[in-house]
């Protein structure tokens, strides 16, 4: 019993250790914090543009770091200090601006001047205070919005006035600054009523000029830009150094500032005092209402572990609030403060110096403490004398007055009495550290709170990373998380945080970061969001939102305090589903089961919200019981397949609230199928409730189906329906083999197998025992005897005669009463080992060292099994007989050779050479003895021995062995003639005798015998010469090691530790390859690239290799992406500085459709590793392209016209120059004078070369043949004939690359930013879309009606088509808006001189280096002298000259080339963003005028036809309701702007149109009895005549309306009212006003100038005599034609002007006009009233809107109208933003975009900026003008109603290209709210378009020019051509001397004559071609 309870004991304490130690690893795995990652915390950052250089660099400053930064504002600008420079930055951290402040002290060489930046801070007089170190300390004051504007710069005064000015410390010696009030002083109340600026500064002692400064002084911020010391009026500015302090001064490093309850405090850590040896950390401050700092007074502060150590030095602190819990904890108040501080111990014993280690704390002090402690200092100042001094300042005192201290805190003066001078307190101000790290060296803190919660973000000096720390009570803090910033060097002090937007700044030495203070998304899961052991490891920002599935802060969480909706940090149980009843898991067959989820910490849900338990996609309702939920699981059909080779198939149960449609919580829940296992042992051992019917082989979930007579059934072991399941052990099955079972091949064997749980014997009819053996099955029968069954007698074979053993798989097999068969499971493997005695035993020493067990023999001269020897046992060969084998026979030796001086290791093989080590006696190698001792290793059995050689001279011996026979006696000798020969090898020479350092370099070495022993090897002194192949009789090579540059050293080879020494090799300096030109090829390679370096020569292999990420290679599910390839090119080395190599053919890795291709590339130069990386590490790629095409000659044939010969194709100047393009004409080259992307051209041979290539071949037709070697592509081109006799030469003028022009852009940006209520938009929103639902009826009916009241014009569309404008009348619309349009037709007489000289002009705009002169000279105008529209003129007059001579191509390739240039410019500028966003330039406005024009046939195909269905809808919509006559106000419209506020009452009327006297055919028409007469004429004119082009159909002013009432009663109506007017004020007529009724009829007749005059007639009838039905004018035929047909968008309205009377329709505005607000011109002047018909002028109704008006009034019909025609505006952005019906022209235009981002490297700073570009171009000068203005493409005249709408449209177009988010407000007006929710939804779309346009194959150049010609032809003689060139020379002539100066100032211009030509137009234009 006493052991008993003593082993007890043992086993508990036991336990308990063991318990404790994973509490241990529990506890320091869950405490662990959390590692943050960067990038999801960076908003933006900002690194060093000027960063330090390497020591041993002497170019650059080695002490270049950030030094601080401050912030204008929360939202406003950022600037950033650092050494010799200031930054500007804006809110994004986006250079703006920086200035050297090395440069504006005059200094040249900032590289080794240091300007440390020590102040820099903005005043209330929003002025920017900067000084520096240099410069004496001295400040300025500078405007924030310009850096270099200063507004205050001291001058070089001296003596006390200089300082006045000297205010910062020098170098790095600390300097602390803040801005605090300040006493009123000398300039009135609060100085000027403004700040002080407050400064501490370090003492510096050998700088001249900085030992004046005060080590805390004051300023007055004077409003006049003076920073004014008070000194001299009577007020004191600073504390001095006493006397003895100057001789003998410590470091005072000080560490932060702040302004608290009326002081200014500053921190620092320096010596105790005068003398002393001890570091402190100080506190002191200054009174700001005091006139003087005689109240100075500071304290010690410090900081204790939790061991009682002392952290000595402090390193940064920050006052700020405490949370809930803190104050608690301190003991505080909500409105108290706390200092929070970091320090740091220090080298050595506590406070022994003031050098900071890695071992940090944080430390927490109430305020009030550290104010009590500075009023004890004062007290023992006042009261108890001189022990409370401050010595080190000048001329302290202290008292023993027994007054009290309260009064004099700030003036220490009672009377004119000084009661003290310079306080110090003598006991220090304490506290625990709340937080310890051993490893880190915290060097800032900031502090924030987060609902109860405080927590401080410390930054890092030793290892540049942020630390949260949760500040838990005055006791505790918990460090939760590290960020590694990613930085070099430590974080700065200097950081903020915006508590309002959450986001801090963080200041490191080399990076400027914005990063937000919490990162809640960071946590995807509940546990890491709140941890797993609550309030030790969740971040305090954060919780988990339940029914979100979401870490969140708690106020982005729904209802946080609801339930458990919000689990906070500190919560102890995640959401959880802990239990699903009655299992997790259900056969497969059984289906719509009620299934229990146990959920914990389940939330309500709001009132009829429901929970869903969804079983993968199949959704079923649960019901709520407390924290239970009930559903139902899935029917058969909605449960997934199990997969092959699987017994289930997994589903994801989740837990749905259709309060968030958020699926919240997830397990996993099983359906299995049982009959998937085919064995008892997998079924019963299966994770599944799997029983096994043993005679129906069966595995089932449901074992009452196992209905056999007698069945046994074995339940699973996982089946939890039984308390006590069985295990596979219960199957019927073998049991383990307890010897191995050996079969010899072809011999009888039986054998016996142990079972158990086998059936009763009567179940059972037979036993059969099989094997299968090489994929056959071999059986036999077998017997049972109780639980033995044994297998009959049978041979068992194998084939293989290389496999001396084989390991076969048993397998026994019963068969029951009905004759089905059933295997026993085997868990044990039960096998056999079938096997062959003469398999790899060629000799009798090999067979009987067999295996014993075998019974392997040696007989009859062969290894035989016992049995199967047919000789006498006496002649048979055992292992344990004692008989000899056979004696040994030699067969070889290895190595055949070795050195004179022995010691190789020599192997001997052969026959029966010992049955083992041991038998072996000696190896005789001549008549010497080879060593054995050692070499057991070498051993094999009967086949080898190996021994060790001795010394001997050069000679051919012999070798000889001896063997103990198996009686153990016999010697037996060996036999055979095996010798091996000694020599003496010798190296003769060896090359090269130098190579570089880094090794790699082969060396071929030269000799006799060089491949004589075993151990080869060769040295380069006692470095290895790797020897890389086999050495052979006389050569060696190898590949030298690394060494020291200019290391020599002997080489030698060591040939089995013999060694032979040849000459000195020496280590030269590796090679450096510094440039590498050109850096493009084609695909196919042989460029020549020209490699520039030094010590090149020094390498042996020199070789370009480029390696390429596989474009075309097959990836698989899985697979770790494209597969490198290298491709190796061999250079030729040309001395130590140059060498060429040529860039290799990298087709077979490249798919034919990229463009282009960066790849990296790099050099094997030996073994220098450097070079392999070269483009990677000097960031340089090779550019591939696509490879050229050459066309050939037509015909084969080309006849010599002249010497240049032109041969074209595409892409021919693709990566090449003249200079490398190779031209054979027969076998004489021909030089190429000039190449582009199209063609080339060569000077041809002046005599005819010999027939053929030039390779001699083709001679067969007796002609030179054309060749193009273009890198390592050759191109056939065809034949050349020479004429019989000589031409006479001609210039052909050598069209040369453009000159680069500087394009100034003149960009005006007015940028205004709404600052509006973001709450008062949301709610403006929801009502929107609020008001959208409760309407949904209401739109859906009407959009029903506006359907069916379409199809009468879509049909109409089918027939006629839509009313396009003509191709002029398009051109004039898209390139002369605004502007007079060239005649149509050349003049009937046009001058002479005038043809000839434009005819000249024209072949000069040809000349593509002339064009892009002339461009780039006039696009550099000052606005003032060409204006922009003269500029949008050239433009358009250009196009339409390219057009009429069909050169579109050739615009488009100028166009290509100066936006290749416009882009390069803007790159190396920065401003690449404003390009192409107007249309001010000549380049922009061809862009514009080239996409129009391309984009035509695309439009009449495809596009257009939604924007006219959009336009009808609208028009549809607008007039279906009232519309102002002079305002352009409806009721109905997209346009919040233009909307009807007043509630009109209308009625809805219908009018009988009668087309014939008869009123035989008729027409109703909708009009609304609100309307005017000239509304009704057009609604009949646009129903009568649908989508007939507008100019082709009379207008309303031009018709009458007669209204019939009766039978002959018929009165002509009119606008105007008759009757006198009673005030100022005339109402125009409605129909109301005539009480016209419904169904009354009216007929248009022609225009009555005087009412009634005459008998009125139709002008209309119907005619039906076409295949269409259709209205046709009568008595109007000119009517149409002769009418100013004029695009002014608005309705007219026949009224005379009464002079004093304002007429008005529906509303009366005083603002109402005439003029056409529309009707602009192109720069934006309106055009003056017009007299008659005049249009109406909308007034701008104000933006700012509130939601009740709007919702009663404007919102219903607003989203009314939104909704009806949603679907056509829907249709028309997936019909334009369609990939499929991109136009070859917008791709090509994209694609170019696409590689000059890629070329710049713009897409990795700047990834919208393709976006932009694409997006200024199609969407901006296109389509939204487009869609605005839709009378640009159709002949229709557009209301002001329906263009309005039409403006919300474009706008929203253009909104949704817009990279830039806009902020929604309540200044935000209604139109960009109202699609607020569908603009996301349009901008996925706009991406989807563009990535899609992108992904399209390239487009040929010959597709694009096919489409280009297409479009040339489109508007082929639109315009006279003669008029077009000469109004284009009557602006370009002004311009003439300048161009001509750019002409004249280029050589290869002046070859051309391109000067010359242009004043001969002038010439022939004045005079005529006499004049020439």
């Amino acid at each position: 019993m006493q052991l008993s309870m003593e082993a007890q004991r043992s086993h508990i304490t036991i336990l308990l250790a063991v318990c404790v130690i994973l509490l241990g690893l529990l506890s320091s795995v869950v405490s662990a914090e959390w590692q943050g990652d960067l990038s999801s915390y960076h908003i933006a950052s900002f690194s060093n543009p000027h960063p330090p250089r390497p020591l041993n660099d002497p170019s650059g400053n080695h002490n270049a770091k950030f030094n601080h930064f401050t912030l204008s504002g929360p939202d406003g600008g950022v600037y950033v200090g650092a050494v010799n420079y200031l930054y500007r930055l804006d809110s994004s951290l986006n250079l703006l601006q920086n200035v050297s402040t090395c440069q504006e002290l005059g200094e040249d060489r900032c590289d080794t001047f240091t300007n440390y930046n020590k102040i820099l801070i903005l005043d209330n007089q929003n002025r920017l205070i900067t000084c520096g170190s240099e410069n004496r300390g001295k400040c300025q004051f500078r405007s924030p919005d310009d850096l270099t504007d200063v507004l205050f710069l001291p001058g070089e005064e001296t003596g006390e006035e200089e300082q006045e000015h000297n205010v910062a410390g020098f170098g790095e010696l600390s300097t602390v600054s803040l801005i605090a009030p300040g006493t009123d002083g000398p300039m009135g109340d609060g100085p000027d009523g403004g700040d002080w600026l407050y400064v501490a500064v370090t003492y510096a002692t050998e700088e001249v000029g900085y030992t004046k400064i005060p080590p805390v002084s004051r300023r007055i911020l004077n409003k006049d830009g003076l920073l004014i010391s008070p000194s001299g009026t009577g007020y004191s500015s600073s504390t001095a150094f006493d006397g003895s302090y100057t001789l003998n001064p410590f470091t005072i490093t000080y560490v932060t500032g702040f302004s608290y309850d009326g002081f200014t405090y500053f921190i620092t850590f320096q010596e105790e005092d005068f003398g002393s040896n001890v570091f402190v950390s100080n506190m002191n401050r200054v009174c700001q209402t005091s006139p003087s700092f005689d109240s100075y007074t500071e304290i010690t502060l410090q900081c204790r572990g939790s061991d009682g150590s002392v952290y000595s030095l402090v390193q940064a602190a920050h006052i700020g609030p405490a949370g809930q819990d803190l104050a608690v904890s301190l003991g505080l108040n909500a409105e108290d403060m706390v200092l929070y501080a970091v320090f740091a111990k220090n080298e050595g014993a506590d406070g022994t110096s003031d050098v900071p280690i890695d071992q940090s704390a944080l430390c927490v002090y109430k305020m009030s403490d550290i104010l009590d402690a500075f009023k004890e200092a004062v007290r023992g100042c006042i009261q108890d004398g001189d022990d409370y001094l401050v010595k080190y300042l000048e001329d302290p005192r202290c008292n023993t007055l027994p007054v009290c201290p309260d009064m004099f805190l700030c003036h220490p003066f009672e009377g004119a009495n000084q009661v003290y001078m310079y306080a110090k307190g003598i006991d220090v101000t304490s506290s625990i550290a709340v937080l310890e790290l051993s490893d880190t060296l915290m060097s800032s803190i900031i502090t924030t709170t987060e609902m109860n919660h405080t927590v401080a973000i410390i930054g890092t000096n030793s290892n540049g990373e942020l630390l949260k720390v949760h500040i838990q009570s005055n006791t505790s803090a918990r460090l939760y998380e590290r960020v590694d910033l990613d930085i070099t060097g430590s974080v700065l002090k200097d950081v903020k945080i915006n508590d309002t937007t959450r986001e801090m700044y963080i200041l490191a030495e080399q990076k400027f970061l914005k990063m937000r203070v919490e990162n809640c998304g960071q946590y995807t899961t509940c546990e890491t969001c709140i941890g797993t052991d609550a309030e030790m490891d969740g971040d305090p920002y954060c919780g988990w939102c339940t029914l979100q599935r979401q870490c969140t802060l708690y106020s982005d969480c729904k209802m946080p305090d609801v339930s458990t909706r919000w689990l906070a940090y500190n919560t102890v149980q995640c959401i959880e589903i802990t239990n699903v009843e009655p299992y997790n898991n259900l056969p497969i067959t059984v289906t719509e089961q009620q299934v229990t989820v146990s959920v914990e910490q389940l939330p309500d849900l709001l009132i009829n919200m429901t929970y869903e338990c969804w079983f993968g996609s199949y959704v079923s309702q649960a019901t709520k019981t407390n924290e239970d939920l009930r559903c139902v699981s899935p029917p058969g059909n909605r449960i997934p397949p199990i997969q092959p080779g699987d017994d289930a198939v997994q589903v994801t149960l989740r837990i749905h609230s259709s309060e968030t449609s958020v699926s919240f919580v997830d397990t996993s829940f099983y359906f299995y199928e049982c009959s998937t296992h085919t064995s008892c042992v997998s079924c019963v051992g299966s994770r599944w409730a799997c029983d096994w019917c043993v005679f129906e082989n069966r595995c089932t979930h449901n074992s009452s189906t196992c209905s056999g007579d007698n069945e046994i059934i074995i339940t699973g072991q996982n089946n939890p329906a039984l308390s006590s399941p069985m295990a596979p052990g219960s199957c019927p099955q073998l049991l383990a083999q307890n010897t191995e079972v050996l079969l010899p091949n072809g011999f009888e064997r039986s054998l016996q197998v142990m079972t158990t749980n086998l059936p009763n014997e009567t179940q059972i009819t037979s036993f059969e025992c099989s094997f299968d053996i090489e994929g056959i099955r071999q059986t036999t029968t077998a017997q049972r005897n109780n639980d033995t069954i044994m297998c009959d007698m049978k041979a068992y074979t194998y084939t293989s005669i290389d496999e001396a053993e084989l390991i076969v798989k048993l397998t026994v097999e019963w068969t029951d009463t009905s004759n089905n068969p059933h295997i026993l499971d085997d868990l044990f493997n039960n096998n056999a080992t079938l096997y062959k005695c003469g398999v790899l035993k060629p000799d009798c020493s090999r067979c009987v060292t067999a295996r014993p067990e075998l019974e392997c023999v040696w007989c009859n001269a062969m290894c035989e099994l016992r049995e199967s020897c047919t000789t006498a046992e006496g002649e048979w060969v055992t292992h344990n007989n004692n008989a000899n084998c056979p004696d040994p026979i030699l067969q070889g030796v290895y190595p055949l050779s070795g050195p004179i001086e022995g010691n190789t290791i020599v192997s001997v093989m052969g026959t029966d050479i010992g049955t083992g080590f041991h038998t072996v006696l000696n190896v005789m190698i001549g008549d010497q003895e080879c060593h054995l001792d050692g070499l057991e290793a070498y051993y094999e059995i009967g086949h080898s021995v190996s021994c060790l050689t001795q010394p001997r001279v050069e000679s051919v011996v012999q070798v000889s062995l001896t063997v103990r026979g198996g009686d153990g006696t016999t010697l037996q000798e060996s036999s055979g003639d095996v010798n091996f020969q000694y020599r003496d090898p010798s190296i003769t020479s060896f090359s090269p005798r130098f190579g570089p350092a880094a090794g790699g370099t082969r060396i071929t070495i030269n000799g006799m015998a060089l491949n004589t022993g075993r151990n080869i090897q060769a040295f380069i002194g006692d470095t290895a010469c790797n020897i890389t192949s086999p050495v052979t009789e006389t050569e060696a090579v190898c590949t030298s090691s690394e060494g020291s540059v200019r290391q020599t050293e002997v080489l030698k080879m060591s040939f089995d530790g013999a060694d032979e020494t040849s000459e000195v090799y020496t280590f030269s300096d590796n090679p450096v390859i510094t440039e590498v030109s050109p850096t493009t090829s084609i695909y196919s390679g042989g460029r020549e690239m020209v490699v520039r370096g030094t010590h090149l020569d020094t390498a042996q292999t020199a070789s370009l290799v480029v390696t390429v990420a596989s474009q075309i290679s097959k990836r698989s599910i899985g697979s770790e992406g494209p597969k490198n390839i290298e491709f190796v090119e061999n250079c030729a080395v040309e001395g130590s500085e140059f060498m060429h190599c040529f860039t290799p053919n990298i087709t077979s890795a490249i798919s034919s459709s990229l463009s282009h291709l960066n790849v990296t590339f790099g050099f094997i130069m030996d073994g220098v590793s450097d070079l392999l990386t070269w483009s990677e590490d000097n960031d340089v790629d090779l550019e591939f392209f696509l490879d050229p095409e050459y066309d050939e000659f037509e015909n084969d044939l080309f006849e010599k016209k002249g010497e240049l010969m032109t041969i074209m194709g595409e892409r021919i100047n693709s990566a090449i120059t003249e200079s490398e393009l190779v031209v054979f004409v027969g076998p004489v080259r021909c030089p190429v004078t000039f190449i582009e992307e199209t063609g080339l051209g060569c000077n041809l041979p002046k005599e005819k070369p010999a027939d053929g290539d030039f390779n001699g071949q083709d001679t067969e037709r007796g002609f030179p043949v054309v060749w193009v070697i273009h890198g390592n592509l050759e191109f056939r081109i065809g034949y050349i004939v020479y004429p019989p006799v000589d031409l006479v030469p001609f210039i052909v003028p050598s069209v040369s690359g453009a000159v680069l022009v500087c394009i100034l852009f003149l960009v005006l940006c007015f940028i205004t930013q709404l600052y509006g209520s973001k709450r008062e938009a949301k709610l403006i929103q929801e009502d929107m879309r609020a008001l959208e639902e409760d309407l949904s009826d209401e739109i859906k009916q009407t959009f029903a009606e506006l359907q069916t009241n379409l199809t009468d014009l879509t049909s109409d569309l089918h027939g006629i088509g839509m009313p396009f404008v003509s191709h002029r009348e398009y051109a004039s619309n898209m390139l002369f808006i605004g502007q007079e349009r060239p005649d149509t037709q050349d003049k009937e007489y046009p001058d002479e001189n005038v043809q000839k000289a434009m005819m000249k002009f024209s072949r000069l705009l040809s000349n593509k280096a002339f064009l892009i002169v002339l461009i780039q000279t006039l696009d550099a105008e000052s606005n003032s002298k060409l204006s922009i529209r003269q500029k949008q003129l050239i433009a358009s007059l250009l196009t339409i000259t390219m057009i009429m001579e069909n050169k579109l191509t050739y615009l488009t390739d100028i166009m290509i080339t100066l936006m290749t240039e416009l882009i390069q410019t803007a790159a190396d500028n920065g401003r690449t963003r404003q390009l192409f966003l107007r249309n001010e330039s000549i380049l922009e406005k061809l862009l514009s005028n080239w996409v129009a024009l391309c984009l035509y046939d695309q439009l009449q195909s495809h596009t257009a036809y939604p924007l006219f269905v959009l336009y009808r809808a609208i028009k549809h919509v607008s007039e279906s309701g009232p519309v102002d006559v002079f305002t352009g106000r409806s009721r109905f419209s997209l346009n919040f702007e233009k909307m009807l506020q007043e509630d009109i009452e209308f009625n809805t009327l219908t009018i009988i149109v009668l087309i014939d006297v008869k009123g035989t055919v008729i027409k109703e028409v909708k009009v609304q009895d609100v309307d005017t007469i000239s509304q009704v004429k057009e609604k009949i004119l646009d129903a009568l005549h649908l989508n007939k082009p507008y100019s082709s159909r009379p207008s309303a002013n031009q018709v009458s309306l007669e209204w019939h009432r009766g039978t002959s009663g018929r009165l002509v109506l009119t606008d105007m009212d008759l009757r006198p007017p009673t005030d100022k004020w005339r109402r125009i007529n409605m129909l109301k006003e005539f009480h016209v009724g419904d169904n009354d009829q009216m007929t248009i007749v022609e225009r009555q100038d005087v009412d009634n005059a005459t008998l009125s007639r139709p002008i209309l009838k119907f005619s039906q005599g076409n295949e269409e039905s259709a209205y046709v004018n009568v008595g109007f035929d000119n009517l149409a034609s002769n009418k100013r047909y004029s695009k002014r968008r608005y309705t007219v309205v026949e009224v005379e002007t009464t002079e004093g009377i304002k007429d008005w329709h529906l509303v009366k505005e005083d603002n109402s006009g005439y003029d056409d607000e529309d009707d602009d011109d192109e720069e934006g002047t309106k055009r003056k009233p017009k007299e008659c018909c005049s249009g109406l002028r909308s007034v701008t109704f104000r933006n700012k809107i509130t939601r009740r008006k709007i919702k009663e009034i404007s919102f219903p019909r607003l989203m009314s109208t939104k909704g009806i025609v949603q679907k056509y505006v829907d249709d028309m952005f997936n019909t334009i933003l369609s990939v499929e019906s991109a136009p070859k022209a917008i791709k090509y235009l994209f694609d170019f975009f696409d590689s000059q981002a890629i070329r710049h490297d713009l897409e990795e700073s700047d990834p919208e900026i393709t976006h932009i570009w694409k997006s200024n171009i199609l969407p901006l000068r296109f389509w939204s003008n487009a869609i605005k203005h839709p009378d640009y493409i159709f002949d229709i005249l557009p209301s002001r109603s329906v263009g309005a709408s039409m403006d919300v449209i474009g706008q929203l177009f253009h909104d949704v290209h817009d990279t830039k988010t806009h902020k929604l407000g309540q200044e935000s007006s209604v139109n960009k709210l109202l699609y607020g929710r569908e603009k996301q939804k349009y901008q996925h779309v706009v991406e989807d378009f563009y990535n899609g346009v992108r992904d399209l194959s390239p487009v040929p150049t010959q597709e694009l020019n096919k489409d280009l010609y297409k479009a040339s032809e489109n508007f082929t003689g639109l315009f006279s051509k003669l008029d077009a060139l000469e109004r284009l020379w009557n602006i370009v002539n002004k311009f003439n001397p300048k161009i001509l100066d750019v002409l004249e100032s280029e050589q290869e211009y002046v070859e051309a004559h391109l000067g010359y030509l242009l004043e001969e137009v002038q010439v022939t234009l004045s005079s005529g071609d006499e004049a020439l």
